[in-house]
């Protein structure tokens, strides 16, 4: 079971994070670095945790939401302002981790997963922002 919804978690993923990488400029290809930097290194850092509390998965959330933040001050990028919401919403669920509601376990995992989707969804966004964004700059410029 686990492999059927994985598999297309992962395929969605894939191609959300080439799209942005070939289709965007460099605050895209930036973005889709860190996206796949965190899709790869989450299932390494699964097991670091204290006292059942995934510590170094809610560093990595922590970080993650830092670096969407900061690059979407900088940038003028919608879809990071978006990818940075969706986070923050995958951040709240850490906290509600530590206070240890095991009815609620199904629910955070439930939220994890689909702000990833949703942000995989905003890459695409972003890829197609990117895009254009850059093909008007290349209008500007071009002397008519």
């Amino acid at each position: 079971m686990q492999g059927f919804v994985f598999a297309p978690f992962n395929v969605f993923s894939a191609v959300a994070l080439l799209l942005l990488a070939v289709s965007g400029g460099r605050v895209e290809r930036y973005g889709a670095i860190l996206f796949a930097a965190v899709l790869l290194l989450t299932p390494l850092i699964t097991s670091y945790t204290i006292g059942g509390f995934r510590w170094a998965v809610a560093a990595s959330s922590v970080v993650l939401f830092g670096i969407l933040l900061t690059m979407s001050l900088r940038a003028d990028r919608w879809w990071l302002i978006f990818a940075a919401g969706c986070q923050l919403m995958a951040l709240s669920t850490h906290l509600l981790a530590l206070l240890r509601i095991d009815s609620l376990q199904w629910t955070m995992v439930s939220i994890r997963w689909f702000s990833w989707l949703f942000m995989m969804a905003i890459a695409l966004f972003g890829a197609w922002e990117g895009r254009a964004l850059t093909r008007l700059a290349r209008e500007r410029n071009t002397p008519a």
